[in-house]
């Protein structure tokens, strides 16, 4: 009785030493100056305003499309273009295919599509460019015997593509505006 009282005592001791470190250890997170890129940091111009007013162009074929609607979505809480945007972002995308995957009879079971997205961002009140950067990204999908098959899983990877890309964009965007406040009335040389 007394081994299982001194057990039970022993596994306390540590759960509560173990706590403990995990506090001490976290504690100081709260003063190295992090804070959430997306959040309301009491500025008048914030992160999550900046990105709601960018307009969007892009071309219109399928990846141009997806593209601006993943934007679209990601960027204002309504999904919409902005009424009077402050900034206009341009992409021009590019995709292209790979086979990856080719037996010995020559028949190809998987295939990899690329997208690559330069863009600019100016501004609507200069006309300047404040922002030129490029996302890329890569997916895969396993390609069968059904040439249907295989369309629908192309255009299904373009699709995650698109979103896999418009999330970094949205990212590049976040961390350019949170060290550039008020970025539309002075840009950069």
């Amino acid at each position: 009785m007394w081994s299982e009282l001194a057990s039970r005592f022993e596994r306390h001791v540590f759960v509560a030493l173990a706590l403990s470190l995990i506090l001490i250890g976290v504690a100081p997170l709260g003063g190295c100056g992090f804070r959430p890129l997306y959040g309301e940091n009491g500025v008048t111009s914030s992160t999550v305003n900046d990105l709601s007013n960018i307009s969007i162009s892009s071309p219109e074929d399928t990846i141009g499309r997806a593209l601006r609607y993943d934007l679209l979505d990601a960027l204002n809480p309504d999904g919409n273009q902005p009424v009077s945007p402050l900034y206009n972002l341009k992409l021009t995308p590019y995709s292209y295919s790979q086979d990856v995957a080719i037996q010995s009879n020559a028949s190809v079971t998987r295939a990899n599509v690329v997208l690559t997205v330069p863009f600019t961002l100016t501004s609507v009140e200069t006309g300047k460019t404040i922002l030129a950067s490029t996302a890329r990204a890569r997916t895969s999908y396993n390609r069968v015997e059904s040439e249907f098959a295989n369309l629908t899983a192309n255009e299904d990877a373009k699709k995650r593509i698109a979103k896999t890309v418009a999330d970094d964009i949205k990212l590049q965007l976040g961390v350019y505006f949170e060290r550039h406040p008020g970025a539309a009335a002075s840009p950069e040389k």
